[in-house]
């Protein structure tokens, strides 16, 4: 029974100093990282706006080059023995 508490005080104690390790270094890595400040930044949305290309601008393509067929059958033959062979009686 005593081993048992032992051990039980051991490994949360392992635990314990497991996650103050952790966590004490993820406090001093954030402490490491620069912080960005807004004066660092000399360009603003306006002058961003300003630079982008505007894609209406210009020539549009066309979405459809293609003149449209309304009628899918117009340029293939309907009957292919028309013509061809003529009945002697």
């Amino acid at each position: 029974m005593q081993r048992k508490f032992v051990l039980l005080v051991v490994s949360l104690s392992i635990i314990l100093a497991a996650g103050l390790i952790a966590a004490g270094w993820m406090i001093y890595k954030r402490q490491l990282t620069p912080k960005p400040s807004a004066a660092a930044s000399p360009v603003s949305g306006g002058d961003i706006f300003e630079n982008v290309n505007n894609p209406i601008k210009g020539s549009i393509p066309e979405t459809n080059p293609f003149k449209p067929k309304t009628n899918p059958f117009a340029e293939s033959k309907t009957n292919p023995f028309k013509g061809v062979y003529t009945n002697p009686f």
